[in-house]
């Protein structure tokens, strides 16, 4: 049985940066120590964006290299990690002289370095004594995403080019957990005033090895990715659990949830405020604004019975809740574009399936799918001729299209991946999903997870891929991309400081 409820009993601000403007640069930095501890050898200068979007690392203009120098922009940690980080240009060569990512053992006195061979293909160098290659398990040509994440005691070198899925260079097993020094470095050719731009850098601590999902719950960041350019920027970090960003039809406002109460992130502001829902405080991450904008669907889970969810509607600006479902559980998930139904997954008898309801509360419901597999996640197109969905009723969980009243069935995805939560962009055009590993079993889609966040054209051909994080449940269940469309906010996963363990 899927749990889709997420009760988080304490929430509290990390920090909440200023944004301003969804499109426009940063102006303020912070210090280099929000992403790093520091910088050995050529120091260089290096400006850290606060939404954590665009890095530059440039020579100091005083700097006169007669040799090759070289930077290296570390965090020290131990134990489990996943950094990653993306160039913002295509090829390194024409930026600056070399750059990729670097560990610095502590036992033994030793580096390891991701450098291109001779035919621009990645590979992982191990420095010390003697400079060893480690085995290389998959090639990529001049990559611009690359990640390094530790496992156990196992270091996991990875890299693709953008839009396409990682793809596993090679492994290093440490002798023991040790203290480490993770970063990237570049190199400082002489003369060099070219300036390295990364993109997208994160740290993530991921679930400890006796995580409790359900019980337990990582920190959250709220981001909003921009689906031309790939940048994504990071508007609120918490502690707390948030989950599943709606985007007001004004632009102005993003609402999420967490600790079973729903909340209003005001973007010119960023002031944060409690939506309310009346008597309802126990609301999960079904929640879907109506197309014109007046109205919010919540799922809300009635008198503390486990599974007993219902679906209601109240104005967009708060107020007492309707009831629109009758047999529980019932998780919303979409809105008819002219708002007179509603659509929502139900399980009966062990069964999960799509089914459509009026969005008054009034007359009998209707059943859209009827398999022996579950199907979830339904939408609406803009048009509303045609309802996207998830399905597992072909082996994996893929992405399904049906005609609004249930009829015609057509498969959209055939990868190997395990896709979720097809949402539809304002003009039609693109499918944007949640995308699984292989290794997850189709009828789940857990929290704390290595995902993606993938974009198709509706009318087919292969997906992209627009955004690498750690997250899962809760990212993007509900529809979030921007009035406009060229926005889509999500919520990743991390470490923050709200477990102690």
């Amino acid at each position: 049985m899927i749990r889709r409820y997420c009760f988080m009993f304490h929430m509290f601000l990390i920090f909440c940066l200023p944004l301003q403007g969804l499109a426009s640069s940063f102006e303020s930095q912070q210090s280099n120590t929000t992403i790093f501890n520091g910088i050995k050898g050529e120091q260089g200068e290096l400006s850290i964006d606060p939404n954590q979007t665009i890095h530059f690392w440039k020579s100091k203009s005083s700097q006169q290299n007669s040799s090759v120098t070289n930077g290296f922009a570390f965090r020290k940690v131990y134990g489990q990690f996943i950094f990653s980080v993306q160039l913002k240009t295509k090829k390194v060569s024409d930026q600056c002289g070399d750059f990729g990512l670097q560990i610095n053992l502590e036992q033994p006195n030793e580096s390891i370095k991701t450098k291109l061979d001779s035919h621009s293909n990645l590979i992982v160098e191990l420095q010390g004594e003697k400079n060893l290659i480690l085995n290389r398990e998959a090639s990529v040509k001049n990559p611009d995403i690359f990640q390094v994440e530790q496992a156990g005691n196992e270091l996991i070198f990875s890299a693709t080019n953008y839009g396409k899925p990682l793809k596993v260079i090679a492994r290093y097993t440490l002798a023991k957990v040790q203290n480490l020094e993770a970063g990237v470095y570049r190199d400082f050719l002489p003369g060099d005033r070219n300036v390295l731009e990364l993109i997208n850098l994160r740290w993530v601590i991921p679930a400890w090895k006796n995580f409790i999902p359900y019980h337990h719950f990582l920190g959250s960041r709220l981001e909003i990715l921009d689906v031309v350019t790939g940048e994504r920027k990071v508007i609120y970090e918490t502690a707390a659990g948030i989950e599943a960003p709606n985007w007001t039809s004004d632009g102005d406002t993003i609402i999420y949830n967490s600790s079973g109460r729903v909340y209003k992130l005001y973007l010119p502001t960023k002031k944060i405020s409690l939506f309310n829902t009346g008597f309802e405080a126990k609301n999960n991450n079904d929640h879907v604004i109506s197309h014109k904008g007046k109205t919010l669907g919540i799922t809300h889970m009635d008198k503390d019975i486990q599974d007993n969810w219902s679906v209601y509607k109240l104005p967009i600006n708060g107020g007492e809740p309707q009831r629109l479902t009758f047999k529980t559980p019932s998780y919303l998930h979409g809105w008819s574009p002219d708002g007179r139904y509603i659509l929502y997954t139900s399980e009966r008898n062990g069964q999960f399936e799509i089914y459509r309801g009026n969005s008054d509360g009034s007359g009998e419901e209707l059943r859209l799918t009827n398999n022996d597999s579950m199907d979830d996640g339904s939408e609406y197109t803009p048009d509303g001729k045609h309802i996207y969905f998830n399905s597992n009723r072909s082996g994996a969980m893929r992405l399904w299209r049906m005609d609004a009243d249930g009829k015609n069935p057509k498969q959209i995805t055939n990868d190997n991946f395990n896709d979720w939560f097809p949402h539809i962009s304002p003009d039609g055009k693109y499918i944007l999903f949640l995308s699984y590993l292989p290794n997850i079993e189709s009828h789940l889609h857990p929290y704390y997870q290595q995902v993606y966040l993938r974009i198709l054209p509706i009318t087919g051909g292969e997906p992209k891929i627009v955004a690498y994080l750690y997250g899962g449940q809760g990212t993007i269940n509900v529809p979030s991309w921007s009035p406009d469309g060229r926005y889509v906010a999500f919520v990743s996963n991390s470490q923050l400081g709200s477990e102690k363990h």
